[in-house]
Parts: structure tokens; sequence; C-alpha cells
């Protein structure tokens, strides 16, 4: 994996949040010159013509005014972003189709599991939903803002759904007068808010509720004693509709508890007005702003995490890696010989030094990673391969035809050492996890489109995708049956529900793949198109032949000897990228992570069923008298294959990507079962 435009690694994030909090405080001096983008982007409520500043106040809203809980069917169902897509335009298209407010509520609470219930009863599941249709992915508004509010992530929904309730529950306390009560326990409270209101509090997180119902007990305590907040400091801040600006209730409110009063209760504090809005404007930042920085913060974080030798060593000791891209470079001289050749993502420059050493007449290696560059650099220099024409004042003549660049390749047009369109072969070592994590096939495209010239080569030149079925030596739960004698499958069971909500990358063995391969995707990276990195493909894999079956390429442990069937846990996902005779004449080479070769430092991709499917051969004799065509994919009633939809496309989360996964198991006599849609993230 090279560094040019690759992403962050999993493992950074959550240090890359806490390295650049200091740069996050800093945002507050940038001014945006555009009155436009400062002003909130309105978001329409779900069910009425109302819209409101923010979508924690339309879910406040719909749940206070439309008995409807977005954030906590979100929270239970486990709705990913494309889920909540199809969630919204869902609800929109019914309310502009004037389906009864109730009859829609009820359509949801039944879909979903969340039934109204007696009290005290818990509600039952119920399985499937009806906007799963992606239909519901095309926005049924116009420039709908609620679309686009989510993308972060359930943490900052909560963090501005916190705001709105507390001030929400500050302001209907202060509007009630905050009547005394006898007991003043959080739980009393609560019991004193509207109905809208407590049901919305106590169906958020269970931090948020204690936050904002101790907060609402405070301020009775204040406004009994008439020691700080008179009734104008938050009903002045009303806006005409009767909604509640909730960071300035919140400020206003914390700021009265902090300021220095006088005898007379009058605030301390000087600031004007008019400096307060000031001082307003330019602490706010534009989500263009903000997603700006983000993208930078990932990018600083990643080349700075290439910038370890660690990762370089786990590359060049990979063998099958490195060696593949020395054949294609050292061993095609009719390609190479003479050449002008760019290495995007050089890292220690193995690749360049490769191709100067087969005779390119140029070699220009480009890396994101400022201190990478001066390895390489150094490495090339060492060696007698770098150019140091430009530096050479004793007229001797140069040795070297490396030339090494620092920066990000879509910010190097003026600093090139070549010109647009002059590059002869394209080579980079670009594939992440799964292929496409860490995004930098699209700066790879960006480099082939401005700098190579007609007919010229790329290295690799294409890249394919293949799944296939995994058993249960793929997974960890054979560790968990015995653990030094104990009993721990309790434990293998939640590490393997984990394991159904984010992908696992390690390496499988080839005996744990039971069922053939798919190829599920061909990329022709001399055509293909920047959008074709996103792709939706479909899958069919079942057992190989009986013989393969019984042999040690699956292994005895898969097969359960008195049912001969076969228990597929997921789908393993590897790839391919080809050296291929179009432009490696003398020598093509294929360069394959897959679990049936030896490994690399990629790994495998492993996806895990929510549901495991048990499998068997078409040519077993099974009875299907009394079988429930529900139930396929059972010991009972064992399928015969496994189809479905694999989709893969660049995350919302910058240089992250999304896997969906839809899963039917077909068994004998045309059964069919189908499981909900599964959504991962790497």
């Amino acid at each position: 994996m090279a560094s040019v435009t690759s992403g962050v690694p999993q493992s950074d994030a959550r240090e890359m949040v806490d390295n650049n909090e200091e740069e996050v405080e800093d945002w507050g001096d940038w001014d945006g010159d555009d009155e436009e983008q400062e002003e909130p982007e309105e978001c329409k409520c779900l069910f009425c013509d109302e819209t409101l500043t923010s979508a924690a106040s339309v879910y406040a809203h719909c749940a206070e005014q439309h008995s409807f809980n977005f954030v906590q069917l979100r929270r239970d169902q486990r709705l990913g972003f494309y889920d909540c897509l199809r969630l919204i335009n869902f609800i929109r298209s019914k309310v502009a189709a004037k389906t009864p407010h109730e009859a829609l509520l009820e359509d949801l609470r039944a879909s979903t599991g969340t039934k109204k219930s007696e009290k005290g009863k818990s509600a039952q599941h119920v399985a499937g939903l009806p906007w799963s249709d992606d239909t519901f992915l095309t926005p049924f508004l116009p420039n709908d803002s609620l679309l686009y509010t989510f993308d972060d992530g359930e943490e900052e929904d909560f963090e501005d759904l916190e705001t709105v309730v507390k001030s929400k529950v500050i302001a209907e306390g202060e509007g009630t007068k905050m009547e005394s009560r006898p007991d003043k326990s959080d739980d009393s409270v609560v019991s004193g808010l509207s109905d809208g209101l407590r049901e919305l509090l106590l169906t958020t997180t269970p931090e948020i509720a204690a936050h904002a119902s101790a907060l609402l007990a405070e301020e009775m305590s204040k406004v009994e004693n008439s020691q700080m907040v008179d009734d104008a400091d938050i009903d002045d801040d009303r806006t005409s509709d009767g909604e509640v600006d909730a960071n300035q209730d919140l400020v206003k409110f914390n700021e009265a508890a902090r300021e220095p009063h006088d005898a007379n209760g009058t605030s301390g504090s000087s600031e004007s007005a008019s400096e307060g809005k000031l001082r307003k404007k330019k602490s706010k930042v534009t989500f263009a702003t903000v997603a700006e920085k983000e993208k930078l913060n990932i990018n600083r974080s990643y080349f700075g995490s290439y910038s370890g030798f660690g990762i370089h060593r786990e590359m060049l000791g990979d063998r099958v890696r490195t060696e593949a891209y020395q054949a294609a470079l050292m061993e095609n001289p009719s390609l190479i010989k003479g050449a002008i050749v760019m290495d995007l993502g050089c890292g220690t420059g193995i690749l360049s030094l490769f191709a100067a050493k087969a005779g390119a007449a140029k070699v220009v290696a480009v890396d994101g990673s400022e201190k990478m560059t001066a390895v390489a650099t150094q490495v090339a220099k060492v060696n007698g391969l770098l150019d140091e024409s430009a530096s050479n004042t004793e007229g001797t003549t140069r040795t070297g035809v490396m030339t090494v660049v620092a920066g990000m390749i879509e910010e190097l047009d003026s600093s090139m050492p070549v010109a647009e369109h002059s590059v002869d072969v394209l080579v980079s070592e670009w594939m992440g996890y799964c292929l496409l994590f860490e995004s930098m096939l699209g700066s790879v495209l960006y480099a082939r489109d401005k700098w190579l010239k007609p007919g010229g080569a790329m290295l690799p030149d294409t890249a394919t995708m293949f799944v296939a079925g995994y058993g249960k030596g793929g997974t960890s739960l054979s560790f968990w049956e015995n653990v030094y004698g104990f009993d721990m499958q309790s434990v293998g069971e939640e590490v393997l529900y984990d394991a159904t909500l984010h992908p696992i990358i390690d390496v499988i063995n080839a005996k744990d793949v039971i069922t053939d391969s798919c190829l599920i995707k061909e990329f022709d990276l001399l055509s293909m198109k920047h959008e074709d990195v996103d792709y939706t493909a479909d899958f069919h894999v079942k057992l190989p032949r009986r013989e393969a079956l019984e042999s040690d390429g699956i292994g005895s442990t898969q097969v359960d000897d008195a049912s001969k069937i076969v228990w597929c846990y997921g789908l393993v996902v590897w790839f391919d990228t080809g050296f291929t005779s179009r432009f490696c004449k003398e020598k093509s080479v294929n360069l394959t992570t897959s679990p049936h070769s030896p490994k690399t430092h990629w790994a495998q991709t492993l996806l895990t069923f929510k549901e495991r499917i048990a499998l068997c051969l078409e040519d077993d004799n099974l009875k299907l008298d009394g079988l429930d065509r529900d139930t396929v994919g059972s010991e009972k009633f064992p399928a015969y294959s496994i189809s479905g939809r694999i989709s893969i496309a660049r995350s919302c989360r910058y240089r992250s990507i999304d896997i969906s996964l839809e899963t039917n198991a077909f068994g004998a006599g045309g059964a069919v079962k189908s499981w909900p849609v599964q959504m991962f993230d790497i």
C-alpha cells in the first residue's frame, strides 16, 4: 500500500481526533466571507410543513408533536447511512401521498418491532422494513438538507439532540414556573413534563436523560430561591413560532450561573449585544470548511503513519507483492528501457529503483510524505541512481535518472519535472484492504489523465475482485470452545456477532474456504472512470463437487459427517492485480491475494453473515415432505447455493469504504430464504 493519497488506518482514527482537538479550537478564527454560508440550513419536518434550524430540532419536534422518535428508531434498529436515507424518503413519500398520520406511524412501529405496548411490556420484534427498496435512495424532496445531516455518525446526532433536549427541558420547566414539589428528585421532575417532552427525554441516551433532568431539577431550585435567572432570560429568546433557540438558552443559562451579580442581581458582564453577535458570527464554521479541515487532518495523519519504517518493512518483506512488481519492471525491457516512468506513492523508492535499474530514461518518484521522499532521495543517491543534474556545479556527467517529488499528485501540476501527457509508464502500488480501502485509486486515475501519454502503459493495468464462502475455521469459535479446558463459547458468540457489524481483515486458510469462488468485479485501469470505483455486483457460490468436498482442499472439519452438510459463516473477499501481456510483452505477472495462494500483507476481508447457512450438494437425496420452505439454509433444510448482491462504495467518511451485502439461500424445490441487508464499513 503506497502513500500518495491513501486513507487513515482504522486504528489511528481515534488518535487522530485527539491529536487535532487543539486545531479544532482554532476554527473560530475562520471568517466566512459568504453570508449565505453562515446561515444555518433549514430542515423540513418529516410530517408537517414546519421548518427548523437543525436536524436535532427536527427530531425533537417529530417526537414532541408527531409521536415519532427518529433517533430511537435509528439506534434500536441499527440503521446505517443508507437505511436512514431510505427511511426519510419513505416517510416523505407517504406524507405526500396523504397517508393518515396514525396509519403511517402504525406501519413504522409494526415493521420495526416498535409497536405501542402496554405499560411494562416489551415490544415484539417484527422483521422486514418497508423502505428497504433502493428506489427510496433517491431524494423525494429536492435539496432535502435532512439527508445530509447524519453522515458523521450517531455520536454527533446525540450531541446535537442533547443540546435541544436540555434546552427544551429548561424552557418547559420555566414556562410552567417551575412549580414547587415536595419531591425534588429527578424522577419527580421528569414526571411533571408534558407527555411529548417526557417521551423524548426518556428515549434518548441514558446520559442525556440523566443530564437534562438534573439540569431541570437544578433550575427549579434556582427559580424557587429567586437567586439567579429571571423569566425573561429564556422567554425572550423564543422565536416567533414558539421554537426555542437551544444554543442561546444554554449559553445564557451557563453564563448566568457563572457571572458575578451585584446586590440587585444585575449581571456584571459588559459585552454589548453587537459584540455578542460579532463573537457568535466569528465562531461559526460552515460544513464545507469542516469537511475540508477533516480531509486535511486525515491526509496528515495518513502520511504520518507512512513516515514510520515499520509499515515499509512489512511491505518490502511481502515477497509476493514486491517480486511481482520487480518482475514486471525488470523483465520487460521493451516496456521500460528508455521510457519515462512515474512511480506514484513511492515510499522508500523500491519500484523506482527497479525501473531505473531496468534502463528507464527518467523516473519520477512521487510521495505525499515529506519524510519518505527524503528517505527515497537518500536511497537513490547512495545507490547511484539519483538525478543530481540540477545541483551539479562541477560539470560532470550525471549518473542517475531518478527524481523524487514531495506532495499529493493532485497538487503538483506546477512543480512536476515532466510535461503533461509525457509519461510512458505509470506504476503504483495503490491497493488497500479489500482492494479499494484508502481511496488511492482516484489519485492513480488523476495521474493517468494528467501525465500519461496516449498509448502509455499502467502497471498494474487490471484489477479483479472475488468472493467465496468460508466455514467455521474462518472464525474464532473453535478457539473459544476450549480455552485451557474451559468452555468460553459465550465469548466466541459475542466475537462472532461483532464480526457481523465490521469486516475482519485476516488471513484465512485455503481449507476453510468451503465454496467455489465467484468473480464480482473487473477493473481496466486504462479505461475506467472515477465513478466506476463504486459498484454493485451479483454473486453465486455453492459447494464444489463431492470429490473436492471430501478432500483435504476443504478439510474434514468443515463437513458434518452425520448430516453431510457444511456450515457457511460468511464471505471472504480478495483481489488480483494483473500486469498483463497488453504491456508486459516479455513477462506478464499476476499478483493475487487469494487464500489459495501464499499470504500477503493485504490478507483477506471477511464479511460475516448474521446467521450461518447450511449447505449441501445438489445430488444429495433430500426429502422435502414436511419441510418449511422458509427454513431453507437450516440444518433440516440445507441450501444448495448462496446468491445475492454486494455493493462497495466510497464512504461519506473520507477515504473509507462502505460495503452492503444482500444474501439469499436457494434450496430444493425452488425454496428461497432472504436475509436483511448487512452494512459494513472499513
